[in-house]
């Protein structure tokens, strides 16, 4: 998907989001980058998820992260989802790609691998 004027739109969607400290992470790192665009929250009721990752496309976005309650409900909502993602069950990000479609991943797997690897390194 092309970025209108050179900026680009992702955030993450759950119930609630309110709380979620990823917008001003992910704000820090677009301005840090020199990237224009920007990471806003956006709160989407779980009875509203089937009409709002249409909207994502609608809407201009790149793409999200996805957290709680939406991350197993929007893998049967997305055209792909990658093999980690359908072994773990849940996707934690969708990415809206250039013909349009979504796509779905999940990289908390990783993350926690990760964290356990560092752990026992140091000790």
């Amino acid at each position: 998907m092309s970025v209108p004027n050179g900026f680009a739109l992702a955030g993450i969607i759950g119930m609630p989001v309110a709380h979620s400290r990823s917008p001003v992470i992910h704000s820090f790192w677009l301005n840090a980058h020199g990237i224009r665009g920007a990471y806003v929250p956006l709160a989407v009721a779980p009875e509203r998820l089937k009409q709002a990752l249409p909207g994502l496309l609608a809407l201009g976005f790149r793409g999200c992260n996805v957290t709680m309650p939406h991350k197993q409900t929007a893998m049967a909502l997305l055209h792909r989802v990658n093999e980690t993602a359908r072994r773990i069950g849940a996707v934690n990000t969708i990415v809206v790609e250039e013909d349009g479609s979504l796509s779905g991943f999940n990289n908390d797997g990783n993350g926690f691998v990760q964290s356990l690897l560092r752990h026992f390194s140091q000790a």
